[in-house]
């Protein structure tokens, strides 16, 4: 009993000895991102396929911006102080017309407005989880390059699509998923003070799975026959992406 509760101090000791190293940190960050979506183009009623377009290339580009905190661990001894590890988490928003896009790829340019369909657009929350190793240079400490492989949570939304002639008027329901990754990436950390710390980073997100879903349902208006009824839109695809972003760390 005495040398385990021994044991549980040393291990304690540790534990506090390296949250005492840590140094924790906020900041924000905006950026241009690439979407690459491109699959067969899918449309099912009321569960049945009833039609299947060429591949359709929905890729799109777009801003985004948010939030990064996390941690530096500051090993002592490791490496002679070369070597950081931060683990870090990247919360950023983006909006892009990847059903639009995709919409008028199989039926032709300015289709999509043509038919009566306007929104649907898909905001994505992006929450990427990064074990960001970094190289520390003692005698040169402006910059701090780093790279690693985490992993990308994506909670795809797309808005409401209103329909109007010359197709039949109604609201088609937008659908919300969430698709994840593996995600890879790098940059540099610039340390223009102890506090005070911009980087640039660059991300690619290789994701899981084979299709997305833009819609689930659509309401006739007006009277008109038909009512609720199933209706998705899909690309057998799951978006992809090319991230360039800048920002700043304030280091506590």
């Amino acid at each position: 009993m005495r040398t385990r509760s021994m044991l549980l101090l040393v291990v304690s000791m540790c534990v506090l000895a390296g949250i005492a190293q840590a140094q924790f940190y906020f900041g924000a960050n905006l950026g241009f991102r690439a979407y690459a979506l491109k699959g067969a183009y899918k449309v099912t009623q009321q569960g049945n396929q009833t039609f299947v377009g060429n591949v359709a290339d929905a890729g799109k580009t777009g801003f985004n911006f948010g939030v990064t905190a996390g941690y530096q661990v500051l090993p002592a001894s490791v490496a002679g102080g070369w070597y950081k590890l931060d683990v870090n988490l990247d919360a950023t928003y983006t909006s892009v017309a990847m059903l639009e896009k995709g919409f008028d790829n199989v039926n032709g340019s300015g289709q999509f407005a043509a038919s009566g369909l306007s929104g649907g657009s898909t905001s994505i929350f992006s929450f990427d989880i990064m074990p960001i190793h970094r190289l520390s240079f003692p005698s040169f400490k402006l910059l701090s390059p780093y790279a690693g492989l985490g992993l990308g949570i994506n909670v795809m939304s797309t808005k409401d699509i209103t329909v109007a002639p010359p197709s039949t008027p109604g609201t088609l329901t937008g659908n919300s998923e969430t698709k994840m990754g593996l995600l890879i990436f790098y940059g540099v950390v610039f340390r223009a003070t102890d506090m005070i710390q911009p980087f640039l980073q660059f991300k690619h997100l290789i994701p899981f799975g084979d299709l997305t879903e833009f819609t689930q349902s659509y309401q006739a208006t007006g009277g008109q026959a038909g009512g609720t009824q199933t209706l998705i839109f899909a690309i057998q695809d799951v978006p992809s992406y090319f991230n360039i972003s800048g920002g700043v760390r304030i280091v506590l």
